[in-house]
């Protein structure tokens, strides 16, 4: 496993400036332009799910565990809903910053990266159902679908999903979904609910993914209600069955490709 370098005064100073106000990136834009390679945010297995603004185990449980990268998070669920109402999932959401405070995605213009290692299996799938392995769900007036998540299909495939404002959505990559096997991401997006301002970049397994259209950087609105913010798990319609399992290492959040690269 991989470690930030050590950090600069400036980008130190910064970096406690951004955990004291929980909300604003500005603080830490001045260790940025140090070109110091160090995330924002990781999450810690020591400190158990504190590095999470919170869970959701509808059934389920997050727990840490070893793995070949050293300590992960394991996903768990039954599978077994808890009522006729609610979806079955076990996520995290959001990041908890040192000084307590959760990390927000909300100004527009902000640029982040999200990166990290994931492992599945068992994961049970449908034809014509799907999996989220990985979304970025809005939160406050107007949230709905999330704009960007990662989802298991029933075809065998996992893939990168866009929905716009209007609630369309675009499939901008897939590849096969493999099971006991790790691999890496890295997305990268900046905050707009404009769709012609905000994008979307991705990497997957180290290498820059070409998404729909052709392009590299896809044209998106990323945000449409108060801020949006990340989970990790499995969330997953109600025609898929059966125990599910996913496993989740060095998970990063930066200003840079190289902050959170894996």
């Amino acid at each position: 496993m991989s470690y930030p370098k050590r950090l600069s005064a400036v980008a130190v100073a910064a970096m406690f400036a951004l955990t004291g106000c929980g909300s604003s990136v500005a603080a830490v834009r001045s260790a940025a332009h140090t070109k110091v390679s160090a995330p924002l945010w990781q999450a810690d297995p020591s400190k158990g799910l504190k590095s999470f603004e919170g869970v959701e185990t509808k059934p389920g449980a997050v727990t840490v565990v070893n793995s070949i990268y050293g300590k992960a998070y394991r996903f768990a669920t039954s599978g077994v809903k808890i009522d006729a109402s609610t979806r079955v999932r076990v996520e995290s959401r959001g990041q908890q910053t040192a000084g307590g405070s959760p990390l927000r995605f909300s100004r527009d213009g902000d640029v982040f990266y999200v990166g990290w290692r994931s492992m599945w299996g068992p994961l049970p799938t449908k034809k014509g159902n799907w999996v989220v392995l990985w979304q970025l769900k809005d939160y406050g007036s107007g949230a709905a679908t999330p704009p960007l998540s990662i989802r298991a299909r029933g075809n065998g495939q996992i893939d990168l999903e866009y929905a716009d404002p209007a609630l369309k959505t675009t499939q901008l990559w897939s590849a096969p979904l493999t099971l006991n096997h790790w691999n890496s991401f890295v997305i990268g997006f900046k905050v707009s609910k404009n769709p012609s301002k905000g994008w979307v970049q991705f990497w997957y397994n180290g290498k820059r993914q070409t998404l729909t259209g052709g392009t590299t950087q896809f044209k998106a609105a990323t945000l449409r209600a108060d801020f949006v913010t990340d989970k990790w798990g499995v969330y997953r319609s109600d025609g898929v069955t059966g125990a599910a399992t996913a496993w989740l290492s060095n998970a990063r959040v930066g200003l840079s490709y190289a902050s959170v690269a894996q």
